[in-house]
């Protein structure tokens, strides 16, 4: 991100002080090039500041300040904040800023007893997804190997763009949340109507097992198990497809 970026997302998020706001306004009334790249930025961060708005008015926020270390004061995020770090994305930052919005949804949804697995919260989460959540990124051949390189290293699982590629799904992201002290890794596609869908690995020690199948509310979950870590295809899609998903990904994994 330039810096010429990083004052126009500022001033999107109504974040600079009057002398520096009135100096950039007089910038964009003068610059075509600047006034385009502006409305870029507010392009691209709209869908996801919207579907970042619904996230924070369903959060629990009691439970998940309660959930927080005490070390230190609490020190609440505002909206603002929050939508600058995802626009920041949108406007090609690395995807940390992602997985961090995202291991806060998860963390929303109460503390891990509550839940009955990791699969559990990985669905709670993302029933939160909707079709521009995942969409606005399309992360470039070398960004991919990025991400799934520092997911690899978290799960112990060697994972390149090869090995991910899904027929008839884009790869959008990549990033490392945890359950339960376990590193969990998320892969983020989308298909042709930008309908989100997911590939997790966990590693939690599990036994090896064979793809089994299954069906919860409106999401379909492919499962199995391999090498001490489980690994979970999930979206709004027919068992069969989930299930044909999973055998593509177990055969290169």
């Amino acid at each position: 991100m330039t810096e010429d970026d990083a004052e126009l997302v500022g001033l999107i998020d109504n974040e600079l002080d009057e002398s520096s706001r009135n100096a950039l306004l007089a910038r964009l009334a003068n610059d075509e090039q600047l006034h385009k790249r502006y409305d870029e930025l507010w392009e691209a961060g709209a869908p996801i500041a919207a579907s970042l708005d619904a996230l924070l008015e369903q959060a629990p926020l009691p439970r998940l300040r309660a959930s927080l270390p005490m070390d230190g004061p609490v020190r609440r995020p505002s909206v603002r904040s929050a939508r600058f770090a995802l626009r920041e994305l949108a406007a090609g930052v690395l995807i940390g800023f992602l997985a961090s919005a995202a291991a806060w949804i998860a963390l929303s949804f109460g503390p891990l007893e509550e839940r009955d697995d990791w699969r559990t919260a990985v669905l709670e989460y993302m029933s939160l997804y909707t079709n521009e959540t995942l969409a606005p990124f399309n992360p470039d051949a070398s960004l991919q190997v990025e991400e799934l390189s520092a997911l690899s290293a978290q799960v112990g699982v060697k994972l390149t763009p090869d090995k991910v590629a899904l027929p008839g799904l884009r790869f959008t992201t990549a990033f490392i949340l945890s359950y339960d002290g376990s590193p969990l890794g998320e892969i983020g596609y989308v298909d042709d109507t930008d309908a989100p869908v997911v590939f997790c690995v966990i590693a939690d020690g599990r036994a090896d097992a064979p793809i089994r199948t299954e069906r919860r509310g409106k999401f379909s979950l492919a499962e199995w198990s391999r090498g001490g870590r489980g690994f979970l295809v999930v979206g709004r899609m027919p068992k069969e497809r989930a299930a044909e998903l999973a055998q593509t990904l177990q055969t290169r994994i």
